[in-house]
């Protein structure tokens, strides 16, 4: 998955929103809401912002959802995606490879992810922590990840987790992280046991990522060249769908 290094830099979150700025996002949260993805659902994360006229694009082609990075999601993105037939699964930037997980700064990336969220006026749903690379222990991790996973779980959020290349675990650690649901990533990772997956994202070869000319190669011109990684949404174990945000009826 492409979108490293966003959590390496301070972003400025404001304590004191002005009023109207917080009434247009209050708006934007009441006409979405998430739903589950259908089972088999064709989708993709890519680290570039779409366009109004891409999103109409992607969707004639099929997918039905895009997994797009907190911190670059505006509103306005999330209206081009749902005016377009698109749901918005919304993921956190992963660190550069080798980071060291610990709890502040589980509880630091957790916060943050509530508060770009909110920014890009997301309603409840599911934040997803990208957490490949990572250069700790499975015990480092879990710290982590259990600070990481309050923020969004006290603000009605559910929390899951981007499983990718580096991860430390096993099946059984894996399951027993605070997560409520995984994502698999393209490497060979372990599945998390009594829970699976909710998302697996395809390998595209020799290096993985791919474009959506690559994908689709009579495609128009217009999003040949937009370089995604392909997901495909599924039931885990435990029958839990991933959700997307969607336009409210």
């Amino acid at each position: 998955m492409s979108g490293y290094d966003r959590n390496d830099v301070d972003e400025d979150r404001p304590t004191s929103p002005e009023l109207p700025q917080a009434r247009r996002r209050a708006r934007a949260v009441s006409r979405r809401l998430a739903v589950p993805c259908p089972a088999g659902a064709l989708g993709f994360d890519t680290d570039e912002r779409p366009t109004a006229a891409q999103y109409q694009l992607l969707r004639a082609l099929g997918f039905r959802f895009a997994c797009r990075y907190l911190g670059d999601l505006t509103s306005a993105e999330v209206d081009d995606a749902l005016d377009a037939g698109v749901g918005i699964i919304p993921v956190q930037h992963a660190h550069l490879p080798g980071w060291s997980p610990d709890t502040l700064k589980g509880a630091d990336d957790g916060a943050r992810a509530v508060h770009h969220a909110a920014v890009a006026g997301l309603p409840a749903c599911t934040l997803w922590a990208d957490i490949e690379g990572c250069a700790g222990s499975a015990a480092d991790l879990a710290g982590y990840v259990r600070a990481w996973c309050a923020s969004p779980v006290k603000a009605g959020f559910e929390a899951g987790g981007y499983i990718g290349s580096g991860t430390p675990g096993d099946s059984e650690t894996l399951w027993r992280l605070d997560f409520t649901g995984y994502w698999k990533s393209q490497s060979d990772v372990p599945t998390p046991a009594r829970r699976g997956w909710r998302l697996i994202q395809l390998f595209a070869p020799p290096y993985g990522s791919c474009t959506v000319g690559d994908v689709f190669p009579g495609c128009s011109p217009a999003v040949r060249e937009l370089t995604i990684d392909v997901d495909v949404a599924q039931s885990d174990y435990l029958g839990a769908l991933p959700k997307m945000i969607v336009r409210a009826p």
